[in-house]
């Protein structure tokens, strides 16, 4: 189906730039797969130093003029992509030198009144996919600020690292649930499934939003983090040791200073319809995925 790609990605200002160079691996993955049917893509890709300059302003707007025009010729899939820094303090997306903002305020100065009008984005947009591509301070401040996109765009996809790496995630996770889910014409949550990897959740927590609700994706490998979280004892992480006939996992503390015994057991979560589930079982990638409140 056509395709609308909107990525709108902070200048660095550096010789190696991130942003720039990570919204560059999805643009040459989507320009591959419409070789030969370019009239069913649109491009946007729009670079900034400051949001609120007037000179993007203008670019902006005819950003919103070609992508009505595109959308109102053919129901198109659409994705956007806000690619920039989040404020560890409050969670507010950097759109200026030292100026940061929510995100329904840079969804609203990119999209405008009509494209980002929760009740005009469904019937213009066969699928439409948010993508935050920040790090973590944005989750752990601005929660209610996803729920509220997922209200809006069908899928709201955002990370939980301190220090995200967006070459990676983009490279590595993101190209590969668009091209499953919008290519492969692939549920979303199939599409995520089939691009999780160990290497990934072990770099950052994933978000996923969709009508009001969160889940999150993070790692659960079985001989350490069975829950989700690193298995510790004194400080360092725990060795697995085995586990037991009754489920329980048993593991030892590194630590030789270790006052007592030195084993302890753990008991792992079970799945529960509505709160978690996981993906994976004892030996090799094993994921939780569980509902935020």
């Amino acid at each position: 189906s056509p395709l609308a790609l909107f990525q709108a990605y902070l200048k660095h200002g550096q010789t190696f730039d991130v942003h720039e160079t990570s919204s560059a691996i999805l643009t040459g993955m989507v320009r591959s797969r419409f070789i030969g049917r370019e009239s069913a893509l649109l491009l946007l890709d729009r670079q900034f130093y400051d949001l609120s300059d007037r000179s993007l302003v203008k670019m902006l707007k005819a950003d919103r003029l070609a992508l009505e025009q595109f959308s109102q010729s053919r129901r198109c899939d659409f994705v956007l992509v806000v690619n920039t820094h989040a404020s560890p303090q409050d969670g507010g997306l950097l759109y200026g030198s030292r100026k940061s903002t929510s995100l329904d305020a840079v969804v609203d100065h990119l999209l405008g009144n009509k494209l980002g009008n929760p009740v005009t984005m469904e019937p213009q947009f066969r699928r439409s996919i948010l993508v935050v591509m920040c790090c973590g301070g944005f989750i752990r401040h601005s929660m209610n600020e996803m729920r509220a996109m997922s209200r809006r765009f069908t899928t709201v996809l955002a990370f939980g690292a301190d220090v995200l790496d967006p070459i990676f995630i983009m490279g590595q996770f993101v190209t590969s649930v668009l091209d499953y889910h919008i290519f492969g014409q692939e549920s979303i949550w199939t599409a995520i499934y089939r691009a999780l990897k160990q290497d990934i959740v072990a770099h950052t927590s994933i978000y996923v939003g969709q009508a009001g609700e969160i889940q999150e994706i993070v790692d659960a490998s079985w001989r350490r983090k069975p829950n989700g979280e690193d298995v510790r004892c004194c400080q360092q992480l725990a060795k697995y040791v085995k586990t037991e006939r009754n489920g329980l996992i048993k593991f030892r503390c590194c630590q030789p200073a270790h006052v007592g015994t030195r084993t302890f057991r753990i008991a792992p979560m079970a799945a529960v319809t509505g709160v978690r589930r996981f993906l994976g079982g004892r030996s090799g990638t094993r994921y939780m995925i569980s509902y935020v409140s």
